[in-house]
């Protein structure tokens, strides 16, 4: 059975967590943070020598990165299509999750930081204006692809995925997807009503 090293409340974390209930693949979930030899268990570090989450043991496959680990596991198991068939459909895909990694994940993960772990006289408005405006344009580049479609690339794929988790979190900032983002707004709906999204939140 996968071996699953994460955290909670991480959303890189939740990305492959929806993967592995997108596919119905069975696994087993270890919280790096509920005890010491959990992080510092052998396998943990040789999936991941930077100790970062999340990470999985699968035999003698040893990975960490989320979208490196659902690429993984979209070819071990097929069944359930996450990504087109071919290797072009693939790249665009890949290519990306690079672009809004950068430019939407990071900086949601950066304005978290600012706003909710760091205590209030260390926390930066100039920062977190400058995140918001960033956060705000990767967020209408996005809603735009999304007119005339159920999901980015056409059909749910790991591209929809690897913004889910962090988009979920938006409301923690006071980011609203409301009506000046239409697309989006209808695309989370969706995105909710899967059975994945709330099986991915523990």
């Amino acid at each position: 059975m996968i071996k699953l090293y994460c955290f909670p409340r991480s959303g890189n974390s939740r990305e492959v967590k929806l993967v592995l209930a997108e596919k119905n693949i069975p696994y087993e979930s270890f919280n790096i943070h509920a005890e010491d030899r959990v992080k510092e268990s052998p396998e943990f570090k040789k999936a991941s020598p930077q100790g970062k989450v999340p990470a999985i043991v699968d035999g003698d496959v040893f990975m960490s990165e989320a979208f490196d680990i659902n690429c993984y596991l979209e070819d071990k198991y097929p069944e359930k299509s996450l990504l087109p068939e071919g290797p072009e459909g693939r790249e665009k895909i890949r290519e990306w999750v690079k672009k809004y990694d950068k430019e939407l994940v990071f900086k949601i993960g950066l304005l978290l930081i600012e706003c909710i772990l760091k205590a209030k006289e260390d926390q930066r408005e100039p920062v977190k204006e400058k995140l918001r405006n960033g956060i705000f344009q990767a967020l209408g580049e996005v809603d735009r692809q999304l007119a005339g479609l159920e999901y980015l690339f056409g059909n749910y794929s790991l591209a929809d995925i690897a913004i889910t988790p962090h988009l979920a979190a938006l409301p923690r900032l006071g980011i609203e997807l409301d009506d000046n983002y239409p697309n989006l707004k209808a695309w989370m709906a969706r995105i909710k009503a899967r059975p994945s999204f709330e099986g991915s939140v523990s």
